[in-house]
């Protein structure tokens, strides 16, 4: 079976939006609830802009939506993504066009590690000759 190009296109876009770690860390989360750019930010124990950066992607893939409250901002996957189907195994359906993603149990989101010193710009310094 072959899929047209053009139905192939917002399948691959939406493929994308979840291909990197961060981004599959942040559709499990939002898998339980919508949440705040900051509370998604203290889980993973990113800074926001790199989760906002992350979210910005995810939803120009379309797979989220967001809703301004004040100045905080709520993501929630779009409704047309997220499927839940009720049942004694609970689960979870990702609509990706033609496709579909079957969460059955997801696990328990583990925050990235932080690197000690943060990343070093620039050449590396030259080690003193030793005498």
């Amino acid at each position: 079976m072959m899929i047209a190009l053009r139905e192939a296109r917002p399948v691959a876009r939406m493929l994308a939006g979840l291909s990197e770690p961060t981004r599959l860390q942040i559709a499990l989360c939002l898998l339980q609830r919508p949440h705040y750019v900051s509370e998604l930010a203290e889980i993973l124990h990113m800074p926001m802009v790199n989760v906002s950066h992350h979210l910005g992607v995810m939803k120009q893939a379309g797979l989220v939506e967001d809703s301004k409250e004040g100045r905080r901002v709520l993501y929630r996957l779009r409704e047309e993504v997220l499927d839940a189907t009720a049942g004694p195994d609970q689960q979870t359906v990702l609509n990706l066009g033609p496709y579909r993603l079957w969460i059955t149990a997801p696990p328990p989101i583990q925050p990235m590690p932080q690197k000690p010193g943060g990343r070093r710009r620039g050449r590396p310094r030259r080690r003193a000759a030793e005498s």
